[in-house]
Formats: C-alpha cells, sequence, structure tokens
C-alpha cells in the first residue's frame, strides 16, 4: 500500500499562543477516502488548512511535525506550489466567486498549470461529465445556485486543478440528506475513475461509514480513534469517542 499522504505528530498555533492542535498523525493511502470525525471546534478544520499550509493566512503556525506528501515534506511551502503538486483543499463553506458565473468560477481553478485553450476546454468537459447540473447551469452567477450546487462546484474547481489529493471539509455542511449522498457518491466515482485519493473532514459519521475507507477521531486537537470506518462504526467504537455514546 503507497502512502500519499504522511501527516506525522503536528502541532498547530495560532497567534504564537493558542494551543489548536497537538501531535496530529495521520495517514491517506494512494487510492483511499480517508474521514477525519469531529465536532465543531475539534481541530478538523486546522489540521487540513496545514496539510495544505494555508494556516499561515489566519496567522497560525506549525510548531512541531512534518508532513509528507509524495515522498517528500511541503513543510513551509507556499501553497500554489503544493497545488500545482497535486494536493488541493475544498474550504469549509465553498467559497465561490458569487458575481462570478458557474463556468468562470471553474475556469479559476484551470489555470494554474498554464493550459492551452483545448486543454482548458478539455478539463471543463471532465467537470461536466462528472457534474451534469453545472453544465446546466454554467452560465449562471454562482451567487444564484443552491448550496448543493455551489458544493460541486467548488469540488469541480478543485478538480481543473488536475489534483491527485483533495482535502474536503465539511462537504456535507448545510446539504440536504439526499444532495449530501450525491456529492458522496460522485467522490466515490472519481476514486473509482481516476484514482483521486480524498481526505474529508466530516460531522456526519453516518455518511462517513457509508463512504469512506479509513477514519481518525479528533477531540481537542488530538486524534482520539483512528481504523477502518466500517469496523469503528459497527463496533460503536465511533459513536463512544465522537457522542459519547455506548453501542
Amino acid at each position: 500500500m503507497t502512502i500519499l499522504l504522511d501527516v506525522q505528530n503536528i502541532e498547530v498555533v495560532y497567534d504564537q499562543s493558542i494551543l489548536a492542535v497537538k501531535q496530529v498523525s495521520l495517514a491517506v493511502p494512494q487510492g483511499a477516502i480517508v474521514a477525519l470525525l469531529g465536532a465543531n471546534g475539534a481541530g478538523k478544520s486546522t489540521t487540513l488548512k496545514a496539510i495544505s499550509q494555508l494556516i499561515a493566512a489566519e496567522n497560525g503556525q506549525i510548531y512541531r511535525g512534518e508532513i509528507i506528501y509524495q515522498g517528500a515534506s511541503i513543510l513551509g511551502q507556499n501553497p500554489s506550489d503544493i497545488v500545482k503538486k497535486g494536493l488541493v483543499q475544498v474550504l469549509e463553506g465553498r467559497h465561490c466567486f458569487a458575481h462570478l458565473s458557474v463556468e468562470e468560477n471553474l475556469l479559476t481553478g484551470g489555470f494554474i498549470h498554464r493550459p492551452s485553450q483545448a486543454k482548458l476546454q478539455q478539463a471543463l468537459q471532465q467537470v461536466y461529465h462528472y457534474f451534469p447540473r453545472l453544465a446546466e447551469k454554467k452560465n449562471t452567477l454562482a451567487g444564484y445556485t443552491s448550496g448543493g450546487e455551489q458544493q460541486m462546484l467548488a469540488i469541480g474547481r478543485a478538480l481543473m486543478t488536475e489534483p491527485k489529493l483533495i482535502l474536503l471539509d465539511e462537504p456535507s455542511m448545510g446539504l440536504a440528506p439526499k444532495i449530501s449522498h450525491e456529492i458522496f457518491e460522485l467522490i466515490g466515482n472519481l476514486r473509482a475513475e481516476q484514482g483521486m485519493s480524498f481526505l474529508v473532514a466530516e460531522q456526519n459519521i453516518q455518511l462517513a461509514q457509508d463512504y469512506t475507507d479509513n477514519a481518525y477521531v479528533i477531540e481537542n486537537g488530538v486524534i482520539r480513534l483512528s481504523g477502518q470506518t466500517k469496523a469503528l462504526y459497527e463496533t460503536g467504537a465511533i459513536q463512544r469517542a465522537y457522542l459519547g455514546q455506548t453501542a
């Protein structure tokens, strides 16, 4: 099994005083869908932003640990350089450009590799293949699309960067259950057909056990539990660790 991403005992501090993540370690194998589960404020978003090196934009700093991607350290690298290497994050809240059309939003993700017009159009058509709803709305301003369509758009924009690993932060937040399942089905299709890997920060443990291979449960910035998602769920381990319930 090839490990695509290996996070080793990272510690993240905000404003040089607030310890947000303490010795977090996790791994994403090639072609896997891995869940990072936890409640609000548990440290999920901080962990993802530390991996993508976006943490500095929020006055955060990785004080200890190592982040290995494709066998090499990416610690301290420019976030845009990391995207060029195939690691891209879809932020919580989707962050679409409301006054640009759906297609214009997608194109913003495609320019990082300076592609030819033909290659750019090919990438667009691939996104529309996986998200036909975006094709129907390609001329619509992103601000006038639904929450589910905006989540599809955010993932589609990430796909335009030609990723190998996508970090998804709370993809089901604020979405109806049917749309959430549709999003995760599409994630599964991308893994199966394109060989993409995913690290998904989620609160919804049911979605995690339905669609992810392995899971890590984070609480107060510390990984409390890890293992195969279905096994952890079926034994009640996730419920006990995450919800404080018995099996």
